[in-house]
């Protein structure tokens, strides 16, 4: 059984932690954690029953898989403090967006992997990105593969689509909540409707149509058979389809944008 160790138990981190131990697709007993803030791994540890690494050098050292769960601009920093610890026995998952596999593999020995988790993996739903190095192996794509298969939907993707395919995925669910949100106080501004009942009505509404969507092909399908022709809703259909279009375009665009900035942010960053 692989030994599995996480640097990094903030929201994505401890979320993976939580799952892995829960689902069962690492036992309590094979992981180890740390983190700069020692409350924080204390928390994880103790809600989960993993172990406590005394520091990231000794993490490694006792790992055969090693995640780094930390923001891209301390990737660089955390790799050199590692330097030489990270030899090619081992296999290192990063789950920081932009920060390309050949400047990961610029700065240690191991195979690495990248996964771009998303937080619905809180509930065991939703999608991981993942893709694989050039000198990651077939065992290395097998246990990466089952062990997120037991907490989303893992799917494998090529790395230059990475980004755009993120903001598909992990930053969904914010512009999927934001959206909603909006959509319930539309009817407060209307009606004498309180902002809390109409966001109850909103967000069961949802759940039930990603219900719904796991019966059917595609959302045009839950579309057609909710706005009958001549109807009510099918004029609201038309509204969203004129105006939405320029709106995703500039979500997408400055979502791009940033990558962008951080890309080149994390590439000025010293070797």
């Amino acid at each position: 059984m692989a030994r599995i160790g996480v640097i990094g138990t903030g929201s994505m981190g401890g979320m993976l932690i939580r799952k892995f131990v829960e689902t069962g697709a690492f036992p309590a007993g094979d992981i180890v954690a740390s983190n700069r803030s020692p409350e924080k791994v204390r928390a994880v540890a103790v809600a989960t029953g993993i172990g406590i690494a005394a520091s990231n050098l000794a993490l490694v050292a006792a790992s055969d898989v090693i995640f780094i769960c930390v923001k891209p601009l301390e990737v660089k920093p955390l790799l050199k403090e590692l330097r030489g610890a990270l030899a090619a026995d081992k296999l290192l998952v990063s789950i920081a967006a932009d920060v390309a596999i050949h400047e990961i593999s610029a700065l240690c020995d191991a195979r690495v992997a990248r996964v771009i988790p998303s937080v619905t993996s809180e509930c065991s739903k939703g999608v991981s990105l993942v893709t694989f190095g050039d000198n990651s192996t077939e065992m290395d794509r097998r246990l990466l593969l089952s062990a997120l298969g037991r907490i989303c939907r893992p799917v494998e993707t090529e790395e230059e689509n990475l980004e755009m395919l993120a903001d598909l995925t992990s930053c969904a669910p914010a512009f999927i909540s934001s959206i909603m949100h909006e959509f319930a106080l539309s009817a407060t501004r209307r009606e004498n409707i309180s902002p809390e009942f109409a966001e109850l009505l909103v967000m069961e509404t949802l759940v039930g149509t990603a219900e719904l969507l796991k019966t059917v092909n595609s959302f045009e399908e839950v579309v057609t058979r909710v706005a009958t022709k001549g109807g009510i809703t099918e004029e609201g259909v038309k509204v969203i389809r004129k105006v939405v279009p320029s709106m995703y375009d500039e979500l997408l665009e400055v979502t791009l944008a940033k990558h962008s900035l951080v890309k080149e942010r994390i590439r000025n960053q010293a070797s």
